[in-house]
């Protein structure tokens, strides 16, 4: 690749993610942004932040187009004057400078020739790496310590160069796109299948140029696997080299032209039924990484000889606990052999074999060390009466079949709500909280449908116990743990006996697909602005606090919105038959798992009320109290505009909020962060709100009501 002559010290003029496939981090608004364009002309290049930036520079294929000129020639034209009234270099000099450096085996420089005058082009520096000793005594003999300045016989092509990259610098995305779904697999699994999936190692790519051809391809596959298969395999050293990638139809894109659009053809369709004209429509296409077989063997019997290891060392070191101290302090202790450490250099057998080539040498593998010969401890016969009480519910316990049963899995797109400072709010596309903006990964659902399972049921929501595991996991929330326990939520409504009753018993219904999302969607809106008024808050304390001369007379209590997100649930094969495969046909809210410790669980101020819910006397009244001043604190600083209410949970954790606004915010809308909105509890906040010692401390300077 090539980094453009006229993106370098460039700088992100809004928040955007590396385009560097195995990078993906991300680049705030302000932080250098490069641009990085490829060597194929036409092909878009890539945005990419500091680091990778270093990265591509320091690799050898990369060429750097610099946009200043030379600084060195600076005070040179100051003290000569004009470019055009400089002295002409020394030749003998320049040839001098060049032999040295041959004969010291440094980089060759190019050919260079004397410009007495030069009128066009950049100005040229020959790097002081290329000059001897001999350069710098004529040197000072010139009057210049800068270096000479000449051309070579490819600066006849600045001028065409420069106007060809820049292009393909400012060219525009590709309109036409696909999606990539990309795996990876291995050889084997018998005749009628062809692959055998590697763990869960599985990553979509939308936004893909439809032009792009199959080396395209390849090197994208690669890129995205490659980051992933490491990580599954520890330390095992892959060799990309040898990997192949396919199609969903078998067909190696190794084989395919280069420059020649793979997928575009399969996207023309006919422009209406009966036309001979085509146009274009985005497709979802699949592509696989395949490990050949002889090196799959290989992994599987690295992995073995590593667990080898591990159990020897193991067992080593408790022989090494036993023996006695030498003379010199030391202990006497079996150490590993070396030749018995993995190594990928094993068997290129094209079966599964358990001889396996650890070094060029033959060697059998050395029996654990023996202990040494200690007393045996007294043997303790178990208690006669708890033994048989453990007898009898151990082997008498029955499987619980609607446990097992009642566990259901799900393929998910898993959306995370972030949290981002008010300020950011402001931005057109981060006014709500969507699917487009969030921290999204694959990952697989499993939730516990069983009457063990259900956590509980409120006024709209049933919660039951889960397990989330992502391919791509955050730093915190769920998934960011491997099978991490959480809580998964849905909406429900009450279906009564007869449609007239409103009381008595009642069956639990779901909403349909569309009502269903559309409610998590406003739940996990509220969720995200929540987050957004609380972080206020706190940086209001804060900034109040370090700025008054005196500490506060009472403590600040720290609390926190749980992390949640959404999951899209997909339809698997033929699990409905009208069904298409791919398709959403549920959507869950994740939260974390609050392990409570026996706390009570506290609804401390109500929706329709600004003081607290509880009494006196009751558990968490305080906190409450401290509730009650940050909505005197969001109400001030939202200009009268919202705050936050149903603060409920624990005394460090707090769960479904709601946003309370002001009747002129909504302008008559209805669906206003949802029917929880009840709009007159900020209209009548400075009548019914008391302000309490936090409200009244001088230092935050809040208005009294």
């Amino acid at each position: 690749e090539i980094i453009s002559q006229f993106t370098e010290d460039a700088y992100a003029k809004e928040d955007r993610i590396c385009d560097r496939p195995v990078c993906r981090a991300k680049i705030r608004k302000g932080d250098p942004c490069f641009y990085v364009a490829t060597i194929e002309p036409g092909q878009p290049g890539r945005n990419v932040c500091a680091p990778c930036y270093s990265h591509y520079k320091k690799n050898p294929a990369t060429s750097v187009r610099p946009t200043r000129r030379a600084e060195q020639l600076r005070p040179f034209a100051s003290a000569q004057g004009s470019i055009n009234d400089r002295v002409a270099p020394d030749m003998r000099a320049i040839q001098q400078s060049v032999n040295a450096a041959q004969r010291k085996l440094t980089i060759n420089p190019p050919p260079v020739v004397a410009m007495p005058r030069r009128t066009a082009g950049p100005d040229i520096m020959i790097p002081t790496s290329w000059q001897g000793p001999s350069w710098q005594g004529s040197s000072q003999s010139t009057g210049s310590s800068n270096g000479p300045i000449g051309y070579s016989s490819q600066h006849a092509l600045y001028a065409t160069e420069r106007e060809r990259w820049a292009k393909i610098s400012y060219a525009t995305p590709p309109a036409e796109t696909i999606l990539i779904e990309i795996s990876a697999v291995h050889e084997g699994g018998g005749r009628k299948k062809r692959g055998v999936p590697i763990g869960n190692i599985c990553e979509g790519k939308k936004g893909i140029d439809a032009q792009i051809d199959a080396p395209g391809l390849i090197e994208l596959a690669l890129d995205t696997i490659m980051p992933k298969l490491q990580i599954f395999g520890g330390g095992f050293l892959w060799r990309m080299n040898e990997f192949i990638v396919q199609d969903s139809a078998w067909v190696d894109l190794s084989n395919h032209r280069r420059s020649v659009a793979y997928f575009y053809d399969q996207c023309q369709q006919p422009s209406r039924k009966g036309s001979k004209t085509t146009t274009f429509k985005s497709k979802q296409f699949a592509l696989m990484v395949i490990v050949p077989e002889t090196q799959w063997i290989e992994y599987e019997n690295w992995r073995e000889d590593t667990e080898m290891v591990r159990v020897y060392l193991t067992l080593d070191l408790e022989s090494e606990l036993d023996t006695a101290p030498t003379n010199d302090g030391a202990t006497t202790s079996d150490n590993v052999p070396s030749n018995i450490l993995p190594t990928t250099a094993v068997t290129t057998s094209t079966k599964r074999s358990h001889q396996h080539t650890h070094s060029s040498s033959s060697f059998d593998i050395p029996s654990p060390p023996r202990k040494r010969d200690v007393a045996p401890a007294a043997l303790c016969s178990p208690d006669r009466d708890r033994l048989k009480e453990v007898l009898r519910i151990g082997g008498g316990t029955n499987l619980d079949m609607k446990q097992v049963f009642g566990r259901q899995s799900e393929r998910i797109h898993f959306y995370l709500v972030p949290s981002r400072p008010i300020t950011d709010l402001l931005l057109d596309k981060y006014h709500s909280f969507s699917v487009d903006t969030a921290e999204w990964s694959m990952g697989e659902l499993i939730v516990d449908t069983s009457p063990q399972g259900l956590i509980g049921v409120g006024g709209f929501k049933t919660a039951h116990t889960g397990w989330l595991t992502l391919m791509a996991p955050p730093k915190i929330g769920p998934g960011s743990v491997a099978h991490d326990k959480i809580v998964v939520k849905r909406p429900y409504h009450k279906v009564f006996a007869t449609p007239t009753t409103t009381t008595g018993p009642y069956k639990i219904a779901r909403y349909s697909l569309v009502d269903e999302i559309s409610r998590l969607f406003k739940e996990a809106n509220v969720l995200y602005w929540a987050k957004s008024l609380l972080k206020l808050t706190y940086d209001f304390i804060d900034r109040c606090v370090a700025s008054s001369s005196e500490p506060p007379p009472f403590p600040i209590p720290r609390v926190r919105f749980v992390e949640g997100g959404l999951a899209l649930a997909y339809l698997q094969g033929d699990r409905k038959p009208r069904g298409k495969t791919g398709s959403t046909r549920a959507v869950f809210l994740l939260e974390e798992f609050i392990d409570s410790d026996g706390e009570d669980f506290v609804k401390f101020i109500h929706n329709m009320d600004a003081n607290p819910l509880i009494d006196y006397d009751e558990y968490g009244y305080d906190l409450a109290v401290f509730f009650s001043f940050t909505q005197h604190i969001q109400y001030a600083k939202t200009g009268k505009l919202a705050f936050i209410s149903d603060y409920q949970g624990s005394t460090t954790l707090l769960m479904d909020p709601q946003i309370l606004t002001h009747p002129s915010v909504s302008d008559g809308r209805i669906d206003i962060f949802g029917d929880g909105n009840i709009e007159t509890t900020v209209s009548q906040f400075e009548k019914e709100h008391i302000c309490n010692e936090y409200c009244k401390w001088p230092a935050f300077g809040l208005e009294a009501y």
